[in-house]
């Protein structure tokens, strides 16, 4: 039996519904997909770690977590970053049952068919934006400060979804380009990025602050 059939056996379509079609599970699922990790073995089983270097953005994660299992996870500080370390089998199902890859993912993850399809896919773009995003003002002719958001991913898939859903979804024009070996969404202009503000934002403290100075200096 594979695993998406094994964490089926654990619920029903409507018992995955009510889980996975909140907010608070959809920026916990982009923030997931932007860099942490499943762990499940003999010694290790249904466990999630999530490293985030701000404080506040890793207080945030512990509250988002605490909402969706119930109790207080653990938080540690260690190798100068924040980490956040619990287990869930009911959440360790969800993920599984929506085709989240355990251990190592970086070139193979996706959003998957499920979530695409939710209202709060917005959420889950900001949770990848949060995890795996920045913003700056770049040079470019004729132009000293141009503001640009960018998200770095070894999946290319997962990068022309998220353009997909920002184009069809919010108007929001991005490129992507190759760049070492990963790839690179780029959202370049103060008129994209009022866009990106008013649909996506950021629940990052400091990349928060970032877009709204970018849009005051552009």
């Amino acid at each position: 039996m594979d695993t998406r059939a094994r964490s089926l056996s654990f619920f029903t379509h409507n018992n995955i519904t009510s889980i996975t079609n909140t907010r608070e599970f959809s920026e916990f699922y982009g923030i997931m997909i932007g860099g942490e990790t499943l762990y499940h073995s003999r010694n290790c089983r249904y466990f999630f770690s999530i490293v985030e270097g701000a404080p506040e953005y890793g207080s945030y994660i512990v509250d988002l977590v605490r909402t969706l299992i119930g109790r207080e996870p653990r938080l540690k500080f260690r190798s100068k970053a924040y980490r956040i370390e619990f287990k869930s089998k009911r959440l360790f199902n969800v993920f599984t049952y929506l085709g989240f890859p355990v251990g190592r993912k970086s070139t193979i993850i996706s959003i998957s068919s499920e979530i695409l399809q939710s209202k709060y896919i917005n959420w889950v773009i900001r949770g990848i934006f949060d995890t795996d995003g920045t913003v700056f003002l770049s040079r470019k002719p004729g132009i000293e400060e141009y503001p640009t958001i960018e998200i770095t991913s070894k999946s290319l898939i997962l990068l022309n979804q998220v353009k997909h859903i920002l184009e069809k979804q919010y108007n929001i024009d991005s490129r992507i380009r190759k760049s070492d070996k990963a790839y690179k969404l780029a959202i370049y202009g103060r008129n994209q990025i009022v866009k990106w503000v008013k649909f996506i934002n950021s629940s990052h403290k400091r990349k928060s602050w970032l877009l709204a100075r970018v849009i005051r200096r552009s």
